[in-house]
């Protein structure tokens, strides 16, 4: 449901109920995060990611892990939409949404136009290991991409299955738009978060190393935080 609170003095009022594709359960919901300020060299190497308030993303988690990643120019064109009407996903959610299923201990974040995920998988070594992805959302991704990355643009499909039974229900389509980047590093540390600005990825790592004693073996469980820019 979508609700304006630009009043804050009066109570939310309803401005439309959009529809979800079947019902999920854990679900979990990031908001776009604001971006840190850099600097002016930074600002203007990177104009390519100014983010339109009107063009940001959702991005909703499910416990069958699935991530909705949703743009939010739909929820400011509400011309001819009744708020006690629910909208039906096959009349919003293709074109304004994609779907990712994400293996195991993924990890996802969003800010603004942009969507980081931390793919996991394991190394030739048999170690756990995470890739990273980084999702442009933004209308001019593809104009000024300058030839890094891939373009997605053609529609994608994934059968969605009931929650109760596990049969499949549907097929569901997308074809929300977006620019691909795979960076070359893989990460052999456990990552306990992951978060994406305009500027920078942050990795929040767990590592274990042993300290010696005497004659005693302690073992050290600590975390790192890595910045690299983007």
């Amino acid at each position: 449901m979508l609700y304006s609170i630009e009043d804050m003095s009066q109570t939310p009022q309803l401005l439309a109920c959009f529809l979800m594709p079947v019902l999920s359960l854990n679900i979990r919901c990031f908001l776009p995060m604001d971006h840190i300020d850099s600097s002016p060299q930074l600002q203007a190497q990177q104009a390519m990611y100014t983010s339109d308030p009107k063009n940001q993303l959702l991005c909703i988690t499910t416990g069958t892990s699935q991530t909705f990643v949703i743009s939010t120019r739909i929820f400011f064109n509400l011309e001819g939409i009744a708020a006690a009407t629910p909208v039906p996903w096959e009349c919003w959610g293709p074109s304004n949404t994609r779907i990712f299923e994400l293996p195991g201990e993924s990890r996802v974040h969003v800010s603004g136009n942009r969507v980081l995920q931390a793919l996991f998988g394991t190394s030739a070594s048999g170690d756990a290991e995470y890739i990273l992805h980084i999702l442009d959302f933004s209308p001019l991704a593809v104009t000024n991409r300058r030839g890094l990355g891939r373009v997605v643009k053609e529609p994608s499909t994934i059968p969605e299955f009931d929650v109760w039974s596990g049969r499949p229900v549907k097929n569901l389509i997308m074809s929300l738009p977006y620019v691909e980047v795979i960076l070359d590093r893989k990460f052999e540390s456990e990552l306990t978060g992951v978060w994406v600005d305009k500027d920078r990825i942050y990795l929040l790592n767990t590592k274990f190393d042993h300290e010696v004693v005497g004659s005693a073996h302690y073992a050290i469980e600590y975390d790192e935080l890595e910045v690299t820019d983007v």
